[in-house]
């Protein structure tokens, strides 16, 4: 059947407007103190030209701090003012920074991208053409890079070519958290040699998603330093050097495309702080040197400077690998199989530990994994081009109300029902969406959510009950089949929710098409609306020992990938359980409770974990039981910063059929603290499951940092990644680990300890074979 709005794509002129300019704008902010507050900003309604020849630039910073938000060295962070700005097609000139705010998304016309132009005259006193935090006066960023969270730029054409070669020129200043991505850009750089011209500057922070990003020209087109992040799909052409790496714990560079460039990545020589660099499924072609590595490779102490590479072509390239003392891998000994891993670093099997720089055999990909060509599957998050504004039905002209007030359980079910049935495109509008029971989403549905500030959040009787947990959002019933489309929403509970499960995955896509979630995020607790703030859940003390506030406990789990599920692809997906208060102007600890992470345990498989992260979940943050064919790259996780107390056997006992670990039973031969502690990652009976960088974090004990330190002489527990039972294929390149005593568990032993591994401040192994 061919619906209405099919027909008026034929008839739309390439000249038609994206759909994001012309449907109804309605969303709204309940807890912001002015009810009239605005979410969507249209940069022309504020007095931007676009025509190139205009200043435009403080036109755009108006548009973007209209109408009380969250302003750098002001306000810490807030979820109360959230923003989408949005710039139609045209060319903006600029002549200082766009201040890029605390909760916003900058987006541009993906059909017709708009180019952000530095003038002649741009100012050498800002720092980018786009900064996201800026430095202020006394020599700190805006906010703490760390808790920069929920922000998006996409859609650009970053352009500094006008800017004298010499110009220390920045595209994009992007220091950045989780949830925050940078995707489907354009830097257009000087090509002049010996030019200082950068497109993306990162110096500090723990993200993240890079996508799509194409670099022309650049003295270093990239210079990157964060604890962990995930790059796939850049393209660099005639850059002097692609990617500076200045520092990282890990890092995973998947799908990386380099030309003409004099080096493809290179590790800063200077402050030697690369732990970490995982690269997979790219291409080097007519390049002088591909990767240029701090490390020798006869160095045995020590893990800074890892490099793990898989599935990397090379064409007209001099040099694969060169080090201090010159090139280490050249045409005389590479190998460009998918079979065969290269390491610098530590390796790890179920034999030993070894230091030796070379090829090593691991098992062939699943084929179900993968692409034509070998390359592991990926796909961009949606974004509709090709959909008028008739394609969409906003939640609001519904009926559903997104007020943090009204029950929207029937509505919300019924909007997804009727536009699944009729191939629409649900827009939920910002707004906090309360609903007392599970919201189903049906096969077939498309949903996109407003400024990453469309919460559904589940509340009440039905979610309160751990011996009978209930999804607040169920995708498909066990055993349908179908596929599904949902980008930039949020998932969450209110007060007292020790029985919900916030969403149940149960779809099989069986059409060749995975499903896809992109920017579908579970926040628990920890912001406005929640009743799981710091008046609420306040830090617990030592002096509560096992004891907890039962109006604190949030969730029973986060996230359950079901037996009968599978074909689902993610990216970008944050799975958090609050350790702060994200409107709290000092930002002051929480202790709020969720049993569980994300449990998958698909028979089928393909699944595939793209830039996710999970943490501050009692039990485990991940969990692979009884499933197969799963990729994951990078993923992040961190325990609860309140653990040991209360112990991780509190406040939710293991339920078996679930397989959740037994830590009564486990650690009654341990000492309990330490080893009672959430799991980073349980792999369980499970087989080809390829995991291309993880970061896997323990930072407190009972809200200390001390055991974190590098000068601690103990560790803040004993142990974080666990495989046990029948287990093949499964492989880690790039595992890293903080202030854990064992980095490995393997069948109820101690196997591969930390301190053997040390690295720049993260535990390193370039390769874990099982």
């Amino acid at each position: 059947m061919v619906r209405f709005w099919q027909l008026l794509v034929l008839a739309t002129t390439v000249a038609g407007s994206y759909w994001m300019e012309e449907i109804a704008h309605q969303g709204k902010s309940p807890y912001h103190p002015d009810a009239g507050y605005m979410v969507f900003r249209n940069v022309k309604d504020f007095g931007a030209v676009g025509d190139g020849v205009t200043d435009d630039t403080e036109a755009i910073n108006y548009a973007i701090s209209f109408g009380g938000r969250c302003e750098p060295g002001v306000c810490n962070s807030s979820t109360i003012s959230p923003a989408t700005v949005y710039f139609p097609a045209g060319t903006y000139l600029i002549s200082d920074s766009i201040i890029d705010l605390f909760y916003t998304q900058l987006i541009g016309d993906p059909v017709d991208k708009p180019v952000i132009k530095a003038s002649p005259s741009f100012t050498n006193q800002s720092f980018g053409l786009i900064d996201a935090n800026p430095y202020q006066a006394y020599g700190f960023l805006g906010w703490l890079s760390v808790n920069t969270f929920f922000r998006q730029v996409r859609n650009f054409v970053f352009d500094t070519t006008a800017l004298p070669p010499d110009f220390n020129a920045i595209g994009v200043h992007w220091p950045s958290a989780q949830a925050t991505s940078l995707s489907n850009c354009e830097f257009r750089l000087s090509n002049v040699p010996g030019n200082q011209h950068t497109g993306v500057f990162i110096e500090e922070g723990s993200g993240g998603l890079l996508n799509d990003l194409y670099f022309y020209g650049g003295g270093k087109a990239a210079v990157l330093g964060n604890q962990q992040y995930t790059a796939r799909n850049l393209w660099f052409f005639g850059a002097d050097i692609g990617i500076l790496m200045t520092w990282d714990w890990g890092w995973t560079f998947k799908t990386m495309h380099f030309q003409d460039c004099r080096i493809g990545i290179a590790m800063d020589t200077n402050l030697l702080a690369v732990g970490s660099i995982t690269l997979i499924d790219s291409w080097f072609d007519n390049v002088g040197t591909a990767v240029y590595t701090t490390r020798r490779p006869d160095e045995v102490d020590g893990t800074n400077g890892t490099l793990t590479m898989e599935n990397v072509l090379f064409n007209n390239v001099n040099s694969m690998v060169d080090g201090p003392d010159g090139a280490i891998v050249d045409k005389s000994n590479v190998l460009e199989t998918m079979d065969n891993v290269f390491v610098m670093g530590h390796f790890a099997n179920d034999v030993g530990l070894y230091a030796q720089t070379g090829y090593y055999a691991v098992s062939p990909r699943s084929p179900s994994l993968v692409m034509d060509g070998g390359k592991y599957y990926e796909r961009s998050k949606p974004q509709y081009e090709d959909v008028p504004a008739q394609g969409f039905y906003s939640a609001r002209t519904f009926g559903v109300v997104g007020d943090g007030l009204t029950d929207d359980t029937v509505m919300l079910n019924n909007l997804l029902k009727y536009t699944a049935s009729n191939d629409l495109v649900a827009y939920l509008d910002a707004g906090v969406y309360i609903v007392t029971d599970t919201v189903f989403i049906p096969p077939g549905a498309k949903l996109v959510g407003e400024a990453l500030a469309a919460i559904i959040m589940g509340t009440g009787a039905n979610f309160q009950d751990m011996q009978n947990p209930r999804p607040v959002v169920q995708v498909g019933l066990p055993g349908q089949e179908g596929n599904i489309e949902w980008s930039d929403m949020i998932v969450s509970t209110r007060g007292p929710c020790a029985g919900a499960v916030a969403i149940q995955y149960n779809l099989h896509s069986v059409n060749g098409i995975p499903s896809g979630l992109w920017d579908v995020h579970i926040r628990i607790g920890g912001f406005a609306g929640t009743e799981l703030q710091l008046n609420e859940c306040a830090a617990a003390t030592m002096s509560q020992g096992n004891e907890v506030n039962p109006n604190c406990m949030a969730a029973f789990m986060s996230m359950h990938i079901t037996p009968t599920s599978g074909t689902l692809y993610t990216e970008n997906c944050w799975i958090w359980v609050a350790d702060h208060d994200l409107e709290d102007a000092w930002v002051r600890r929480v202790s709020v409770y969720a049993g569980r992470g994300l449990l998958i345990e698909s028979k089928v498989g393909q699944i595939w974990l793209s830039a996710t992260s999970s943490e501050h979940h009692v039990l485990y943050q991940y969990q692979l039981q009884g499933t197969r064919d799963v990729y994951l790259g990078h993923a992040q996780t961190e325990s609860p910063y309140y653990q040991p107390r209360p112990l991780a056997r509190y406040p939710f006992p293991a339920v078996s059929e679930l397989h959740d670990p037994d830590f009564e039973k486990d650690c009654a031969e341990d000492s309990a603290p330490g080893c009672e502690s959430a799991w980073a990652i349980r792999i369980i009976d499970s087989s080809d499951i390829a995991v291309y960088g993880a970061g896997l974090y323990s930072f407190f004990d009972s809200y200390s940092d001390k055991c974190s330190r590098r000068t601690s002489k103990t560790d803040c527990q004993d142990r974080l990644l666990s495989v046990q039972g029948v287990t093949s294929g499964v492989k880690f390149l790039g595992l890293s680990t903080v202030a854990t005593k064992v980095m490995i568990h393997k069948d109820q032993q101690d196997f591969i300890r930390a301190d053997y591994n040390k690295g720049t401040f993260a535990d390193t192994l370039a390769l874990y074979l099982p």
